[in-house]
């Protein structure tokens, strides 16, 4: 774990260094560290740490400045591998795999988003414009990092952990989302927060939401559906 940790630690500040946390943002369960930092170390939020590193590319993506990911990757010993089926390339390690990922909208596509600023391509998802809609900008020692709003990542976990395809993964999604989600709810600024989020939503999505906090968290389909009614 201390290798990982610190394999991680140090590809964020090379990434920081490099200007690059300006254009991405850090999604998935490394950011329940950052949360827990975010709110004094608070016990309630789970810290879940996988082989996954997760970034999400904005779409459409302003990128001004030339940065070679790839390069800083490659000199913290990450290999490119990448897939001729899909187009798609990854980065492994043996304490870690990174991926770079992008709201897929419309009609999307069945091929990677190119990204030449960042000499990248990033995998199209549906429901990551929730993400990208509502971020959170924290320091942490030296960095600037860039995080989705914890109602944000909450209320995206209750839409898509049921399309998880591992048991365990959406085991772990929910247990996440539940136990962040109810922790939010002690505090009237996230609070307020998850109420615009949640309203801000498509009807479609507002409605899988609610379906599926009534089935695992009580708090939270009391909270969010009489808001709904009213």
């Amino acid at each position: 774990m201390t290798k990982q940790n610190n394999l991680f630690l140090a590809t964020l500040d090379a990434l920081h260094k490099s200007g690059a946390f300006e254009y991405i943002i850090l999604i998935g369960s490394w950011c329940h560290h950052f949360y827990r930092v975010y709110f004094n170390n608070a016990p309630e939020i789970p810290v879940i740490r996988t082989m996954d590193i997760d970034f999400l590319i904005p779409n459409p993506a302003k990128i001004h400045k030339d940065i070679n990911i790839p390069e800083i990757l490659r000199s913290l010993d990450f290999t490119p591998t990448h897939s001729y089926t899909t187009g798609y390339t990854k980065y492994e390690h043996p304490e870690l795999e990174l991926e770079f990922l992008t709201p897929e909208l419309g009609r999307g596509k069945n091929k990677p988003y190119e990204l030449p600023k960042l000499h990248i391509n990033a995998q199209g998802l549906r429901y990551l414009n929730l993400l990208q809609s509502s971020v959170l900008k924290i320091k942490y020692k030296h960095m600037k990092i860039q995080l989705p709003e914890p109602a944000a990542y909450i209320l995206h976990k209750f839409i898509i952990f049921e399309r998880r395809k591992e048991k365990s993964k959406k085991e772990r999604d929910l247990l996440a989302a539940k136990d962040i989600g109810e922790f939010l709810l002690q505090n009237k600024t996230q609070r307020k927060k998850l109420l615009e989020i949640f309203h801000s939503l498509p009807l479609k999505w507002q409605k899988t939401i609610i379906k599926n906090v009534k089935t695992h968290s009580e708090p939270l389909f009391d909270f969010l559906s009489k808001k709904e009614a009213s």
